[in-house]
């Protein structure tokens, strides 16, 4: 039978604040590679709720980042250059944006979501990395804490293993 492992319980229940700010004390080859495999692909985070507001001037949407709201750009429709349609999204600055390559999506959520994703202040890509440890089993998840500093570390096992606790 597993046991449950106390440590990684412990990172898991971290808020994403206090997760991110355990990660980046990770050693910057080891920060690098984390960030390289965690942040790959744009994606729209569970946590991270969009609104579509109709946009003044433009025939589109306003793409908004709630709780607290926070404008990150707009979508419009286009046609890619086979005919289809599309969404292209575009930065609070209007300037259009291109991920990749790829500057039309042929869902709205997926332009948002890039949208989200290049925009620093939707915290999507920050909710991203932190989901991404969240989610690696717990032998991973050992291995990228013992490249934290040694006292940090140990400040974690004592957290997840208070005093009277079996280890």
């Amino acid at each position: 039978m597993n046991r449950p492992d106390p440590l990684a319980a412990h990172v898991r229940r971290l808020g994403n604040h206090d997760l991110n700010e355990l990660l980046v004390q990770l050693t910057k080859p080891t920060f690098a590679t984390l960030v390289d495999v965690a942040l790959a692909r744009p994606v729209l985070p569970a946590g991270l709720l969009v609104r579509f507001e109709s946009a003044h001037g433009v025939d589109g949407w306003t793409v908004v980042a709630c709780a607290p709201r926070r404008r990150l750009g707009t979508l419009t429709r286009d046609r890619d250059p086979d005919g289809q349609p599309t969404w292209r999204a575009w930065t609070r600055a209007g300037d259009p944006l291109q991920i990749a390559g790829i500057c039309w999506w042929h869902r709205r959520g997926d332009a948002a979501a890039a949208l989200a994703w290049v925009t620093p202040n939707s915290r999507a890509r920050f909710m991203a990395l932190a989901a991404h440890v969240r989610d690696l089993p717990d032998p991973e998840l050992h291995e990228l804490l013992r490249a934290l500093p040694r006292e940090l570390f140990d400040r974690l096992l004592e957290a997840a293993f208070p005093k009277g606790s079996a280890a």
